[in-house]
């Protein structure tokens, strides 16, 4: 039997756009990104969050940045199944846009802060160091989560804007219920990740700073 060239038009293209189709709900196809003109798809730089783009993934960023896809959608309150293939405009929300991701990912890139180490001569101050108000810690800076006059642990308070705050690290440690992870950490993304209420941690964690005001 002779089919019709336009039934079998008609049969390719239907073939064709279900094939698309398909893999896209299982996640293997994606149309995002956009290529080179040799093909390639082009990519975040590793060294400039600028570079990423609404339509680029949550898998590129991960593999480009190091960092784990679980920790990206705690970070902003994202849902735990969603699929390395979807691209960041697809995910926005009240917490999270692409220019807040790169705003997150260059504060992970830039070096922590050493904790203040105490002068040898600090015990015995001269006349004209004695009449000087004494510096605290957020002299230098605010952490994330500081109000004026008020100190207040937030679910994007660092563990070094806990130390600046100048909450003793034993205290930090206690805690957590361990050592200190990298001090670029977000309390709220350790936490987590641990398997603890972030709740019950933030008010402890809440109780120490408050000593130190």
């Amino acid at each position: 039997m002779r089919i019709h060239p336009i039934v079998y038009g008609i049969l390719v293209v239907t073939v064709f756009v279900g094939i698309v189709l398909g893999f896209q709900a299982a996640g293997v196809w994606s149309t995002s990104g956009i290529t080179t003109s040799d093909g390639k798809q082009v990519q975040p730089s590793t060294d400039d969050p600028s570079t990423i783009k609404g339509w680029m993934t949550l898998e590129q960023v991960s593999t480009t940045y190091r960092v784990s896809i679980s920790e990206i959608l705690t970070q902003f309150d994202l849902p735990s199944g969603t699929l390395p293939s979807t691209p960041l405009k697809d995910l926005e929300t009240d917490t999270f846009s692409a220019d807040a991701l790169r705003t997150w990912l260059q504060s992970r890139m830039e070096p922590a802060a050493s904790p203040p180490v105490d002068s040898p001569t600090a015990a015995a101050p001269t006349p004209q160091t004695a009449s000087a108000p004494a510096l605290t810690p957020t002299t230098a800076h605010e952490p994330a989560g500081y109000v004026t006059g008020a100190i207040t642990v937030t679910a994007k308070t660092t563990i070094q804007d806990l130390l600046d705050w100048g909450v003793p690290q034993e205290a930090i440690q206690r805690v957590l219920g361990g050592p200190l992870p990298p001090l670029s950490t977000g309390v709220k993304a350790y936490v987590t990740g641990q398997g603890l209420e972030f709740s019950d941690v933030k008010a402890q964690l809440q109780a120490e700073a408050d000593r130190v005001k």
